[in-house]
C-alpha cells in the first residue's frame, strides 16, 4: 500500500445485514473501497417479545465478527469502527449485548444512537451529491431515520422505530399482503410522523433515499426500462414510478416477486414493507422525486472519523475529481489545471448558447479525467477512458451529465462519424449530440495544445468575428505536437462550423 495512504475499516451491525467495507484513505479524506463482505443476519427478527437478543443469537454473530477481524487483519487495516444500528440499540438488554460481542470477538463496538444514524446517513448523501436542500430517508431493517438539510447543512432528523423486517414481522402474513394490511402500516407510519412539525416544512425538495429498499426499487425499475445506465447512485424514481410499484408489488405473491427481474430472494419478503414506509413518507413530506444515494451511513461513519470538524464537503464534484486524481490518474493536477485554462479560453470566444454552466462543468470534469484511460493502455487510452468514466465514483453529477462527460473525455477523430447518442437515446437530449461534438472537438485541441505536458503554450488569445475565429497561441516556439494540433483543429473546424487562424509564437 501507499505509503501517503490510511485503511480503515467500517462494521455496520445492521438490523438486517452485517457488512464489512475496507477503505483506503487519503490525508484530504478521500477514499476508495478496496473491500467489502456481508452477512445477512436478520437480527431484528431475532429479538424476542421481551425485546431481548438471547445469548444463543449473540453467538451466531460472533464468528461473523471475528472473520471481519481475520480480513481486515490480513489487508493490513490501521482502524477498525464498528457500529451497531436499530436491532441492538433497541434491544432491553443493548448493553449487555455490546459488551458481550465487544469482549467475544476483540471488536470494539459502539452503540449508534437514532440521531447519529440519521446524521451519518446525512453525510454519505451530502459529499455524494452536488444539492442545498432536500430530505434523506434511510429505511433499515428495524428503523428509519428522515433528515432535512438546508444550504449543505443538518437541520433536523428524526429515527423511527420501524423498518422494513419488523414491519414485516408486524402488518404481513410472511411477505404476503392484503389492502388493510397496507392500511394499517400506512397508519401506522403517518402517526408517527405527524408528531414532528418540521417534516412539512420542506414542500417541493427531493428525497434521497439510502438502504436496500431504495436500491431494490432503483434496479427494478431499470430493469423493467431497460435503462441504458445501470447505475444506482443518483438513479431518480418520479412520482408516477413509485406508485405504480405500489400498485404492484404488494398485490404480487411473495412466491412470485422471489423471480421478479432486478430483486434479490432475499429482500423478496421485506422490499413490499418497505415500500410501503418510503411511499408514506414522500406523500407526507411533499417530495418532488426521489433519487437513490448509493453512499450513506458507513460512508457517513468514516467522513465523521476522517475529518469530525469539518465533515461537510462544499461540493461533491470537486472531492470526487480530487480523490479519484490522487488514486487513479498518473498526471500531475498543474497539467491539468493548464489543459482546463486553455479549454475555458477557446469556449470563451464563443457566445452563450445553451446551458453555459453546464457546458463549462462537462469541459471540466472531461479534463480532469481524459487520462484515465491510459492507466491500462498508453494506446487505446480512449476507449478505456469512456468505459472508466462511464463506471466511475464521480459524485456531483446526474446520470445524463455521467454519459456526456465520458463522450467528451474520450472524443477522437472517428467520433465525428458516429451518432453518439443513440445507446443512451433513453437518457440524453435531442439537443446533446451537437455539444457532444462541441465541446469534444473543444477539449482534444485543448489537450493537443499541451500534448508534451510542460506548458510551451501558456496561454491562447481567442476572438470570434464572421465565423473565423482568430486564435493566438501565446508562449514558447511549438516544436513537438504540431501534428496533433492540426488534426485536433480540423475536428474542431467542423463541429463549430467555423474557419481558423491560428497563430504560433515565434521561435525568435
Amino acid at each position: 500500500m501507499r505509503e501517503d495512504l490510511r485503511r480503515i475499516g467500517i462494521i455496520d451491525i445492521g438490523s438486517n445485514s452485517i457488512r464489512l467495507v475496507i477503505y483506503d484513505t487519503t490525508p484530504a479524506g478521500g477514499y476508495k473501497i478496496i473491500k467489502e463482505c456481508k452477512y445477512s443476519a436478520r437480527l431484528s427478527e431475532k429479538i424476542t417479545k421481551e425485546g431481548r437478543l438471547e445469548q444463543k443469537d449473540m453467538d451466531t454473530v460472533v464468528p461473523v465478527l471475528r472473520q471481519f477481524k481475520q480480513i481486515c487483519d490480513e489487508f493490513g487495516v490501521e482502524q477498525i469502527r464498528a457500529g451497531a444500528t436499530a436491532a441492538i440499540r433497541n434491544a432491553a438488554n443493548s448493553a449487555e449485548i455490546i459488551s458481550y460481542l465487544s469482549e467475544a470477538s476483540s471488536v470494539r463496538i459502539e452503540v449508534v444512537s437514532g440521531h447519529q444514524e440519521a446524521y451519518f446517513g446525512f453525510l454519505g448523501v451530502i459529499n455524494a451529491f452536488d444539492v442545498q436542500d432536500g430530505f434523506v430517508i434511510d429505511i433499515g431493517g428495524g428503523s428509519t431515520e428522515i433528515t432535512l438539510f438546508r444550504g449543505r447543512r443538518h437541520q433536523h432528523s428524526i429515527s423511527f422505530p420501524f423498518g422494513a423486517v419488523n414491519t414485516n414481522l408486524m402488518f404481513s402474513q410472511s411477505g404476503n399482503w392484503n389492502a388493510e394490511q397496507i392500511r394499517k402500516l400506512q397508519l401506522y407510519v403517518t402517526g408517527r410522523l405527524v408528531e414532528h412539525d418540521w417534516l412539512t416544512t420542506g414542500t417541493g425538495l427531493p428525497l434521497y433515499g439510502l438502504g436496500g429498499t431504495l436500491r431494490s426499487l432503483g434496479k427494478l425499475d431499470q430493469k423493467s426500462r431497460d435503462y441504458s445506465l445501470p447505475n444506482s447512485h443518483g438513479y431518480v424514481l418520479e412520482g408516477e414510478t413509485i406508485e405504480r410499484f405500489m400498485e404492484v408489488l404488494p398485490a404480487t405473491p411473495y412466491e412470485k416477486r422471489k423471480d421478479l427481474d432486478g430483486l434479490s430472494k432475499s429482500r423478496a419478503d421485506i422490499i413490499v414493507s418497505g415500500l410501503i414506509i418510503f411511499h408514506t413518507v414522500y406523500h407526507y413530506i411533499g417530495a418532488s422525486q426521489a433519487l437513490i444515494s448509493g453512499e450513506g451511513l458507513r460512508e457517513g461513519m468514516l467522513h465523521d472519523l476522517l475529518n469530525p470538524e469539518q465533515p461537510v464537503r462544499d461540493s461533491a464534484l470537486e472531492y470526487s475529481l480530487d480523490t479519484i486524481i490522487r488514486f487513479d490518474i498518473r498526471t500531475s493536477k498543474r497539467h491539468l489545471e493548464h489543459i482546463h485554462k486553455l479549454a475555458r479560453s477557446l469556449l470563451g470566444a464563443f457566445g452563450p448558447e445553451g446551458d453555459r454552466a453546464e457546458q463549462e462543468k462537462l469541459i471540466y470534469v472531461a479534463v480532469m479525467l481524459h487520462r484515465t484511460g491510459s492507466n491500462i493502455n498508453y494506446y487505446q487510452s480512449k476507449r478505456h477512458t469512456h468505459y472508466w468514466l462511464m463506471n466511475s465514483p464521480i459524485r456531483g453529477l446526474t446520470h445524463r451529465q455521467l454519459i456526456l462527460s465520458a463522450f467528451i473525455a474520450s472524443y477522437s477523430t472517428k467520433s465525428r462519424k458516429q451518432k453518439l447518442s443513440q445507446i443512451h437515446k433513453d437518457i440524453l437530449l435531442a439537443s446533446d449530440e451537437e455539444w457532444v461534438h462541441k465541446l469534444g472537438t473543444l477539449v482534444q485541441l485543448s489537450i493537443a495544445l499541451d500534448s508534451t505536458e510542460i506548458g510551451v503554450v501558456s496561454g491562447l488569445k481567442a476572438r470570434l468575428h464572421n465565423h473565423t475565429l482568430d486564435l493566438e497561441l501565446q508562449g514558447g516556439a511549438v516544436l513537438i505536437g504540431l501534428e496533433d494540433i492540426e488534426n485536433a483543429l480540423k475536428a474542431f473546424r467542423n463541429a463549430w462550423s467555423v474557419k481558423v487562424k491560428l497563430g504560433y509564437p515565434s521561435s525568435g
